[in-house]
């Protein structure tokens, strides 16, 4: 039983130390947000590996690496931290000194380090963990900091369902954020847990492993089947254009967009471009793009087929358009060939033109 609780602990971190890398590696394309949680996984990690090492008695072996003391606790909340900023505040902006957060972590390995080899040396048997400043430092420190984080965690939550429900195009609304929902609902959990041991020294040591590998389990599972769960809620994406377009009203832009639209028609002109609708509005085509996204949940080209497939209908049901085809109707409406009609009004309809038309 015991070699069998082993292999499980290193083939998942096995599995953690993959997930890690792959999640550290994105700061290569500069994805803030995943290279952050990469950070948690790695201390996730290390932490089942030390449970595996303790186990398996690799502490007591004469050359062997103290790996676990890179898992400092003290990276923990300022990974935390800026892992939320950059699935909350899509427009934040990482700075120089903000590394700094993470210094305290960078000096307890320095330190620990330095004990475990300054112990190998010299023979001697000094622990850092007896010693009450260092303890209330590198354990209860990062707890405290830990409820801070969750706290802000639960207020940007509350900010998002607001938002949300106010966003009545917001397709999927709860959805977009169920990541983060999982996430402070984990975090929340370890660090009650982690309250319990450090403050109270209740022993919820299974309890932490079995959520810990559960945790790690979960991540690899969704990271290779579905990737885009570590993207940031759609909701936000908009807002990383739009915050450089603050200068201009939405509401106003809309109301000319949607008269661009309903009284000029102008979804009329063949191979409308967006770059056609945003000199007609004088507005950036970026800008335009997002409000489209942002406030009609769909693309320029679906918006565009939404009001052609609309005067399509509205026209064929006219009497005084009963003298012409309906691939005339079509073609007046914008719509450049009978095969691209078809297949865009059977998308957006559910039914082919001459099916249509025999309602």
């Amino acid at each position: 039983m015991k070699t069998f609780e082993q292999i499980i602990l290193l083939l998942v971190s096995g599995q953690g130390l993959l997930l890690s890398i792959a999640l550290l590696s994105s700061i290569l394309k500069k994805n803030y947000s995943n290279f952050f949680l990469g950070i948690i996984t790695t201390i996730v990690t290390l932490e089942i590996l030390n449970t595996w090492a303790i186990r398996a008695s690799y502490h007591s072996i004469e050359n062997s690496f103290p790996f676990w003391v890179l898992g400092s606790y003290l990276s923990f909340p300022p990974a935390l931290w800026f892992f939320l900023k950059f699935n909350t505040r899509p427009t934040f902006q990482l700075k120089s000194k903000h590394y700094l957060l993470f210094a305290p972590a960078f000096i307890e390995i320095i330190v620990e380090l330095f004990s475990f080899y300054y112990n190998k040396l010299m023979r001697a048997n000094y622990s850092l963990i007896e010693n009450s400043v260092w303890f209330t430092l590198t354990e209860i420190v990062p707890v405290i900091a830990m409820i801070f984080v969750l706290v802000i965690f639960a207020k940007e939550l509350n900010r998002l369902n607001n938002r949300l429900k106010k966003n009545s195009n917001a397709k999927n609304k709860f959805l977009q954020i169920s990541k983060l929902y999982i996430f402070f609902s984990i975090f929340s959990l370890l660090t009650i847990f982690w309250i319990l041991i450090t403050i109270f020294n209740v022993q919820l040591f299974t309890f932490i492993e079995v959520t810990l590998l559960l945790f790690l389990f979960m991540l690899g599972y969704i990271g290779y089947f579905k990737p885009s769960f570590f993207d940031i809620p759609k909701i936000l994406k908009n807002e990383i254009i739009r915050e450089k377009f603050s200068q201009y009203d939405d509401e106003k832009e809309l109301k000319r967009l949607k008269n661009i639209f309903e009284n000029e028609k102008i979804f009329k002109q063949k191979k409308l471009s967006l770059k056609d609708v945003s000199t007609h509005l004088n507005l950036p085509e970026r800008y335009v793009s997002s409000i489209i996204k942002a406030y009609h949940n769909t693309t320029f080209t679906s918006f565009v087929n939404s009001f052609r497939v609309a005067d399509v209908i509205q026209r064929i049901k006219d009497p005084k358009e009963s003298n012409k085809t309906l691939i005339g109707i079509a073609m007046e409406s914008g719509f450049n060939s009978k095969s691209s009609f078809n297949s865009i009004f059977k998308a957006t309809t559910g039914k082919n033109p001459s099916s249509f038309l025999k309602r």
